[in-house]
């Protein structure tokens, strides 16, 4: 049912639908700004893993439960020196206010046009992402891509996923 109504928004022009991705395939690099304006580049973190949650937008209930759940959980993906970033169409000025507000240590980063977000498969739906996590291997490889995720419940099974794996 969803799969209908996105392409019936795309129709309409309301909707962008990324092109879905396979796991296995090379990471999209991107260059985005940070909630402090500093360019974040996704080469930097090869020999990582790398956690890349897309949600609508911040501040409101279901993306601050989501942030709020990978802030508790930041000390045990950072044991395993995995990086973790909250990626939105937000403008950097409302991913900071965000962060602060709720004092998170999810690292946010502002695609404003969507466009990362599309290059991921990652719906854009009148400005705002679908909710997807993206999982990416110390290689820059796709390993795992979670669709329409539960924001409270997303951390720990991404959390739980790398320690199966590593």
């Amino acid at each position: 049912m969803k799969e209908f109504i996105v392409k019936l928004l795309t129709l309409l022009g309301i909707a962008q639908a990324g092109n879905p991705l396979q796991e296995g395939q090379l990471a999209y690099l991107f260059s985005l700004k940070n909630h402090e304006g500093k360019t974040v580049n996704l080469s930097d973190y090869k020999g990582r893993w790398v956690v890349l949650y897309f949600y609508p937008k911040a501040d409101t209930p279901g993306c601050t439960t989501q942030a709020k759940e990978y802030t508790k959980l930041m000390p045990e993906f950072e044991k395993l020196r995995v990086k973790v970033f909250g990626v939105s169409t937000d403008k950097v000025e409302s991913i900071k206010k965000f962060r602060e507000k709720y004092n998170l240590s999810v690292e946010f980063l502002s695609d404003p046009k969507g466009e990362v977000a599309k290059a991921y498969g990652v719906s854009v739906i009148a400005g705002f992402c679908s909710r997807d996590t993206v999982l990416i291997n110390p290689d820059l490889r796709v390993e795992k891509v979670y669709r329409g995720v539960d924001p409270s419940a997303d951390p720990k099974k991404v959390l739980e996923y790398i320690n199966k794996t590593k």
